[in-house]
């Protein structure tokens, strides 16, 4: 009858650390994917910011060229030389 006893509480014992285990490992899981999928939004956010800053500055990069084309258009010939030669020219 002892040894009945035994072998139920130890039995009893074990049941309940497979079944602590279990819980614990499924936890982790569910923890580990939900971290995951945390990061992956934060890369994907950095990534469509990066894209954008990236549209900007071909934005503003395209604005400009065409600000300087438009003044380069009204300005006679000898002017533009003369900006050049002013603006251009190695000083060293």
């Amino acid at each position: 009858m002892v040894s009945m006893s035994i072998e139920y509480i130890l039995g009893t014992i074990g049941v309940a650390l497979a079944a602590l285990i279990t819980v614990f490992g499924w936890g982790h899981s569910k923890g580990k994917a939900t971290a995951e999928q945390a990061a992956s939004e934060r890369e994907t956010q950095r990534a469509i910011e990066a894209q954008q800053a990236a549209s900007q500055r071909q934005t503003e990069t395209a604005k400009e060229a065409s600000d300087v084309q438009g003044t380069v258009t009204r300005m006679s010939g000898s002017d533009v030389d003369n900006e050049l030669r002013n603006e251009w020219i190695n000083k060293g």
